[in-house]
């Protein structure tokens, strides 16, 4: 598929505010790739308490996925630019996940029944050369610095659990293979009720000038291998917005029959 054939319409942005630059370039990019709805929500902006940037990838039926991210993106965003100080970054994000969690399970249809939706969420927090973030379900984060990239988040789903089971003993190797087909099923997401497993850095990761920082959803890693990623980010590295714009477009032409909602923010810290 040609790169012309993403439609702006396709990303959906939530925008409280006009952007602005400080220490942060960022490029957003989100495709609906061959699916019937846009679930995903990619959210960037920069304020004076510093840079925030969100993807949440919702699930659920029709209009649910999308319904479940966007109200967590909007909440997280609200609370994080409203808020009159931020205090323990770490402490806040956690309690955020929590309170939002909560809320997506609480939506409701015209019919007053529970959606049953959900959604993961990539949260990245940029204080001056400060970096925290907060990851729940199976989305990434990704930490660009030199020729290296390492992924800061874990994968929350049962592949986690049974490679945590298998070094703890618990499980035999069969029985891991035997399980291992259900191995991408989540075992943690936001709206799920009691949301307890996490990722969240309680110190502060130190960034250098150049550091990069890229959030997404399943639809690229599971489309571009590491190598891959790195490599278009690399290729493009004078202009941030096109290096996201051809992560998405990259993804897609590599699975152009059956690609899933893609969504990323690609961000270059510089002092």
């Amino acid at each position: 598929m040609s790169r012309e054939s993403i439609r702006q319409e396709d990303i959906p942005t939530v925008n409280l505010g006009e952007r602005k630059k400080h220490q942060v370039d960022i490029g957003i990019s989100s495709i609906i790739g061959t699916r019937k709805v846009q679930q995903d929500t990619v959210f960037a902006q920069t304020g004076e308490k510093g840079t925030l940037a969100i993807v949440c990838d919702g699930m659920g039926g029709l209009k649910s996925g999308e319904l479940a991210s966007r109200t967590a993106a909007e909440m997280l965003a609200a609370d994080f630019f409203d808020a009159e100080e931020l205090g323990d970054i770490p402490e806040f994000l956690q309690q955020e996940a929590v309170k939002i969690d909560s809320a997506v399970f609480r939506l409701r249809g015209e019919d007053g029944e529970s959606l049953e939706t959900g959604t993961t969420m990539v949260a990245a927090v940029v204080t001056e050369d400060r970096l925290h973030w907060l990851s729940v379900g199976d989305s990434r984060i990704y930490l660009l610095r030199g020729t290296e990239m390492v992924a800061a988040s874990r994968t929350h789903n049962y592949r986690y659990a049974l490679d945590q089971q298998r070094k703890n003993g618990q499980i035999t190797q069969q029985y891991y293979e035997e399980q291992a087909e259900q191995g991408d099923a989540l075992i943690s997401y936001i709206g799920m009720g009691n949301v307890s497993l996490m990722d969240v850095n309680q110190s502060a990761f130190q960034l250098q000038d150049g550091d990069m920082i890229l959030l997404c959803s399943d639809g690229l890693y599971r489309s571009l291998s590491p190598e891959r990623i790195q490599q278009i980010v690399r290729e493009q590295i004078g202009d941030i917005e096109q290096a996201a714009h051809y992560l998405c477009v990259s993804a897609l032409d590599a699975s152009p029959g059956a690609q899933d909602n893609t969504s990323l923010v690609l961000m270059r810290y510089h002092k």
